[in-house]
């Protein structure tokens, strides 16, 4: 999980780096920042998830000590 999540952050990493460097013509540049908003999203969202996962682990843990 941990390696998917680390892949997500890279990717939205990558495609930021070539808008700031300029790489990417004008004309791409929006559709490349939402593009990076939309995976942004989704990685949010599978990290809530993950959360909540985490916090009921923790909580029935705690109740079998």
């Amino acid at each position: 999980m941990s390696n998917e999540i680390s892949k997500k952050m890279a990717e939205i990493d990558e495609i930021l780096i070539k808008i700031e460097s300029g790489e990417i013509p004008l004309e791409e540049v929006f559709e490349k920042y939402k593009e990076a908003i939309s995976k942004a999203k989704k990685l949010d969202e599978e990290l809530d998830s993950l959360k909540n996962e985490i916090e009921i682990l923790s909580k029935n843990f705690a109740q079998e000590e």
